[in-house]
């Protein structure tokens, strides 16, 4: 489901002196074209690069490539004159241009430089623009927790400014939409719609129909959300006759979009296909792929609704190919769950379950991403509330030290020596807190940064979860559901049986990994070590893993000598030689060697599993012998897939067990990892 976020307002200011209505994108192209013969020395004033800025505007969603042209020349100009609104009209729009390439980070550039501009004028309106393209920016870039911070600093500067023209108004209420859109994204409808609501209480303080209309049709495509069809409808129909009449084509076709999901959920499948065929008809036009994309999926599903399975396949693809292009997770999850459906439908069981499966695994990816997101909005609406704070008590001070002024101006000198004292005596006391404070404030940055290495820890576990475990367990379940339901027959539910067996004996191995590897980060891992022999280790390793081994043809020699012995716990040390044999396996070609060697010292016996794979690279060696846990998965010479756990099991098991681990290799032809083990002391 996506939502119309609004990139700047000018297009309003524009529209409320009928520009818009007045001259359209031919006539205003000839002025321009008039204009551009004049002499650079006439080309540098103000009417010529408003008129240039105005030309750009009338290209939102229409072609890229005038916006981008046209608005570097208005910059180049501007900067020339020193035409400061000039400049900060330019950035916006090349803002917008690089945002709707995927440019996000240029982007942002081009609003902060348009931001500071802004600031320098002390003009609320640019201020309020600025800060609204920032948050807008932000969103698409996915921080969330820049963009709401962005958002309220905006809302925060044009609330306490008491008088505010119409045109301030109108951003004011812009910037409380996109707010609302964001939180709507992180599937928090009714924040959302309070904000949209605030927005159109302040439309209704200006005379700006389009405003007003636009505000409706996302308070509309939220209320899809929420289920409140009737009053969805209501709104969208009222958008839609604005749009129309302004002639608004971009905006139409988002609510044309709209008012159709509306119609699919209420089943009134013939009247939504005429409302996207039409919605679709002005895309056409319109270069805004992120909601045509969302558009072909809505047209799918109704299709499918209407039982159409051909032509819902049609579109569903077209707009799954159209995603993948815009990276977009959200429209490529919708768009699989519509393909897993047809295929079901048609009874074409492989191409539902591959669709399933996607369909899944961009769900849990989504799910784990926007419960983030919506974290990072709430830690920057709380950050942002503790920075308003802070500036009360900076004011507060500012205002008694002008007070302290009065007084010291207009008393005696008994008072004076009295305020010094105190004075002086106070700024001890304030050095003494500041002393206190930056060590406290040390304190938390050291925590923060080892809390923010915890939570990568924690993100990447879950990940591991997510798509190592999740995945082919989901594709268990779903072939017993399909057999369950009768929808395929026992012998071809076998014909899986191969593939499953393989993926449930990874995800075993996987599971026992992550059951130590979890004990040891919650808990710590207790060593109970005991005299063991250490050939018997790569022996038991060896014969576990020998299917695997055979499977590749690859050759296992156990040369630990019989007499060898080290004092250690048994059950660490079997999973660091089940894990580095697993490992040499992975990575070396068919008809490969695996050698298994000790050699004795003094205190301890040192280990080498030695391999003829694909060897690691310096910089690879390098991240495994780090402090830091990694989750580098990489496949096989087989395509074997891993979590990249093992190896971090075993520095962990190896350092518990006194021993250390270091590695030797050579790309293309071959890897040795050493480790030592202590004998008996």
């Amino acid at each position: 489901m996506n939502y119309r976020l609004f990139i700047t307002l000018f297009c309003l200011l524009i529209c409320s002196v009928s520009f818009c209505q007045k001259q359209n994108i031919d006539s205003l192209y000839k002025i321009v074209a008039q204009q551009k013969k004049l002499p650079l020395a006439q080309k540098k004033d103000t009417s010529y690069i408003n008129l240039l800025n105005r030309y750009v505007l009338s290209n939102y969603y229409i072609s890229n490539d005038t916006i981008k042209h046209y608005a570097e020349e208005s910059l180049k100009l501007s900067e020339a004159i020193d035409y400061k609104s000039g400049e900060i009209e330019s950035l916006i729009n090349l803002g917008f241009y690089e945002s709707e390439i995927g440019n996000y980070k240029e982007a942002i550039k081009y609003a902060e430089r348009a931001l500071e501009k802004a600031m320098a004028l002390n003009q609320l309106k640019n201020i309020l623009i600025a800060y609204s393209n920032l948050a807008t920016f932000y969103e698409y870039s996915g921080d969330i927790k820049k963009s709401v911070e962005a958002s309220l600093k905006g809302i925060s500067m044009g609330e306490n400014e008491a008088k505010k023209t119409e045109t301030e108004l109108l951003y004011l209420g812009l910037i409380y939409e996109n707010l609302g859109i964001t939180y709507g994204m992180q599937q928090e409808f009714k924040k959302a719609l309070d904000f949209l609501y605030k927005a159109q209480e302040i439309n209704k303080h200006t005379n700006s129909e389009l405003a007003s209309a636009q505000t409706l049709s996302n308070i509309a495509s939220f209320q899809l959300k929420t289920k409140e069809y009737a009053k969805g409808i209501e709104n969208i129909e009222k958008s839609i006759l604005t749009f129309k009449e302004l002639g608004f084509g971009d905006w139409l076709a988002y609510a044309l979009k709209v008012k159709g999901q509306l119609y699919v959920e209420i089943n009134k499948y013939e009247e939504a296909l005429d409302i996207f065929m039409q919605s679709l008809s002005l895309y056409e036009k319109i270069e805004d792929k992120r909601e045509k994309t969302s558009l072909l999926n809505g047209i799918a599903k109704t299709y499918n609704g209407m039982q159409e399975y051909d032509l819902a396949k049609i579109y569903a693809e077209e707009g799954l190919k159209s995603a993948k292009e815009l990276n977009s997770f959200e429209d490529i999850k919708e768009c699989s769950e519509t393909l897993y459906k047809v295929y079901k439908r048609k009874l074409d069981f492989e191409h539902a379950l591959f669709y399933y499966e996607q369909f899944k695994s961009y769900n849990d990816s989504i799910f784990n991403n926007e419960n983030t997101k919506s974290i990072a909005a709430h830690e920057a609406q709380m950050s942002f509330i503790a920075m308003e704070n802070e500036l009360r008590l900076d004011n507060q001070k500012q205002h008694n030290k002008q007070r302290l002024f009065m007084y010291l101006s207009t008393g005696g000198v008994i008072i004076l020596l009295t305020v010094l004292f105190f004075t002086q005596r106070s700024r001890k006391v304030e050095r003494k807190l500041n002393g206190l404070l930056a060590n406290k404030n040390h304190e938390l940055k050291k925590r923060e940064q080892e809390l923010q290495s915890l939570n990568e820890t924690k993100n990447k576990f879950f990940s591991v979860i997510a798509h190592d475990l999740r995945a082919p367990i989901a594709s268990l379940n779903s072939l017993i559901d399909l057999l369950k339901d009768n929808q395929i027959s026992p012998k071809d539910f076998m014909q899986f049986a191969p593939k499953l067996s393989e993926q449930v004996k990874s995800v075993s191995f996987t599971l026992n990994n992550l059951l130590v590897w979890g004990q040891a980060q919650m808990k710590g891992a207790i060593s109970n070590p005991v005299e063991s022999k250490l050939g018997a280790f790569a022996k038991d390793s060896s014969s576990l893993l020998k299917g695997l081994a055979h499977k590749k043809d690859i050759t296992i020699n156990n040369k630990i000598p019989d007499e060898a012995k080290v004092f250690v716990d048994e059950d660490q040390v079997n999973m660091v030689f089940r894990n580095l044999i697993n490992n040499a396996i992975k990575f070396t070609p068919t008809n490969g060697i695996i050698e298994v060697l000790a050699t004795e010292n003094d205190s301890f016996w040192q280990v080498e599993v030695r391999d003829s794979g694909v060897g690691i690279s310096q910089e690879e060696i390098d991240s495994i012998l780090s402090n830091k846990t990694q989750f580098n998965s990489t496949y096989g010479t087989d395509n074997e897939k891993g979590t990249g756990l093992g190896l971090n099991l075993c520095k962990e098991m190896i350092k518990k067990n006194k021993g250390k681990l270091w590695i030797e290799s050579t790309v293309n032809k071959g890897t040795s990892f050493f480790f030592t083990l202590p004998k008996r002391s």
